[in-house]
């Protein structure tokens, strides 16, 4: 794939819900042509008796084997706009044109283009789309299930006939729909809710703000965990990495509930909008899950080899420097010792270029003594490319990302971290932090990391606390608050699909008119007859209000 080319067909076929008399469409994309991509395939939804197509267990349990694909699709899937979302947060910088990472990552920010014709629409069409293809999947599978219970009773079934336990079916079903239901949640300011009890002939559905869809997603994260709950201990509900439901990953009752916590520690701590939002997170709750959540990083194993579309777009495109991305300054330039960071925030924006980093931090540079020394997690690269000096030079970095380099050039093959340990440490030290808890234990999660990976001197309770304003800083002096934004900007680079921009967003720490949300597709809008809207653009509806100004007095970055 080269920048600045894309090419995208689509067919659709229309699964139609009633919004009063309006026909909503809940739209399965058929994607027949993605460049360096695997195809994809997808249920004829045109078939007026597909639930009679799918009393066969074999064929549902392959629907439901589907789910976890559907909803990594619409996360880290190149077309889906991962980069973009990335770029958008000032944690990868590119300016190609692909997924609309020029477009909404340049600056001034502008509003987001919901026009069906807009050629970087699959930015946020297919993360609809994609959304309601799996969970139109998971929904039918459940269906099927429960008629054949209904009909035949819930222990002697065609199901449990043939073998397959039907918990982990409905399990492993209710839990990527619950995640796609919070990726919607996550990305647009309504969706819909739609799981297996919806009737879509007769039920009357309404586009549901954020907040609920949320709400509604845990509740079925939830329902997924209390199935697995009660099957812990049961082999037969184990998922082995043979199987490849999650990518070659073994995940037994225990696990799935593990994960299904952190997943909902995560969606509850990432859906807020802005900084008022995520104070008002229950984060009680938040640590209760993460107590109860992953004790291992959740690394999908990539099988790719230009076959599977087993990949993951931001382990693959943005570990390569030369050519498509670098770490942006505004990530790993608040490391910089030598003021070389202020100098260019301070520079007018279009007179912006590389400068050399000089740090303690070894994850972002390799020794004290000379800059150009590559650290653990990223690496030199010195020149201004790849992107075109028209574009702005303020694109430009001396650093890419390399920790997951070893994706990039091992054919796609291997872990892709998506939610890791460090993720769910940096969520209960924000706990703690908000609630007044125990700063010796914040600074002990923050060392894990801090001293551990990136060689710093020991973050300490005796540290000031800080407010959640602080702008991030690794530096001894600086506040608990500083320290554990720049150990979750650097920990979680490039991890989870959008990551870093639902964080900045809840701790306003977006550029100034970046949308806070996106709305919900042009082309839905279209066949549902609404009028189009949009977000985003300095002063516009919904765009991020800060601005990143220097205090030059303390060297520290903060938004005003």
């Amino acid at each position: 794939m080269k920048p600045d080319f894309e090419l995208t067909k689509e067919t659709s076929t229309m699964k139609r819900l009633k919004r009063h008399s309006i026909q909503i469409g809940l739209t399965a994309i058929l994607i027949l042509g993605l460049v360096g991509c695997q195809d994809l395939a997808v249920e004829n939804l045109n078939n007026p008796d597909r639930a009679r197509a799918l009393t066969s267990p074999p064929d549902v349990r392959n629907l439901v084997a589907g789910t976890f694909r559907n909803y990594w699709d619409v996360v880290q899937h190149c077309s889906a706009g991962p980069f973009m979302y990335s770029t958008i947060a000032d944690e990868n910088s590119s300016a190609w044109a692909n997924w609309g990472m020029r477009d909404m990552s340049s600056e001034p920010r502008i509003a987001w283009d919901n026009s069906p014709t807009y050629a970087r629409r699959a930015s946020t069409e297919l993360p609809w789309f994609w959304s309601y293809r799996g969970i139109s999947n998971a929904n039918d599978a459940l269906q099927a299930i429960t008629r054949a219970e209904a009909e035949e009773g819930a222990e002697n079934n065609a199901f449990t006939r043939e073998g397959y336990n039907t918990d982990k079916l409905k399990a492993f079903a209710k839990m990527n729909q619950g995640l796609m239901h919070g990726a919607l949640a996550l990305l647009f300011d309504r969706a819909f809710v739609v799981d297996e009890s919806v009737d879509l002939e007769n039920d009357v559905l309404e586009l549901r703000p954020y907040d609920e869809v949320a709400t509604e997603a845990i509740r079925i994260l939830d329902e997924a965990k209390a199935i697995a709950q009660k099957n812990v201990g049961n082999a037969a509900f184990a998922i082995t990495a043979a199987d490849d439901w999650i990518y070659g990953l073994d995940v037994d009752a225990e696990r799935m509930v593990r994960l299904i916590n952190s997943f909902v520690a995560r969606i509850m701590v990432q859906v807020p909008r802005d900084v008022a939002g995520r104070a008002a997170v229950n984060w009680n709750e938040v640590m209760s899950r993460i107590n109860a959540g992953i004790t291992v990083d959740f690394a999908p194993i990539g099988d790719e080899d230009g076959q599977n579309g087993e990949t993951d777009c931001l382990k693959r495109y943005g570990q390569n420097g030369t050519t498509w991305s670098r770490a942006d300054y505004r990530t790993i330039g608040p490391a910089d010792e030598s003021g070389g960071y202020q100098a260019w925030l301070a520079t007018p924006l279009q007179d912006r270029n590389v400068f050399d980093i000089h740090t303690s931090d070894r994850r972002i540079v390799g020794s004290a003594d000379d800059p150009k020394m590559d650290g653990s997690d990223f690496e030199y690269q010195g020149t201004s490319g790849p992107f075109p000096a028209a574009r702005g030079t303020y694109h430009y970095s001396s650093h890419n990302h390399k920790r997951y380099q070893y994706f990039l050039t091992g054919s796609q093959n291997g872990p892709m971290p998506h939610m890791i340990l460090a993720e769910m440490d940096m969520y209960h030290a924000e706990a703690l932090l908000r609630g007044g808890g125990s700063t010796d234990e914040v600074a002990m999660l923050l060392n894990k990391t801090r001293v551990e990976r990136g060689k710093l001197n020991p973050a300490s309770g005796s540290d000031p606390a800080g407010s959640s304003s602080d702008a991030q800083s690794h530096l001894d002096t600086a506040s608990l608050w500083a320290k554990l934004k720049h150990e979750r900007r650097i920990e979680t680079f490039q991890t989870a699909g959008g990551l870093a921009y639902f964080d900045d967003r809840g701790m306003g720490d977006l550029v100034s008119g970046t949308p806070m949300h996106f709305p919900v597709p042009g082309k839905e809008l279209e066949t549902l007859a609404l009028q189009n809207y949009t977000f985003g653009g300095v002063g516009g509806d919904g765009g991020a209000p800060s601005a990143w100004r220097i205090d030059m007095e303390d060297r520290h970055l903060r938004p005003r």
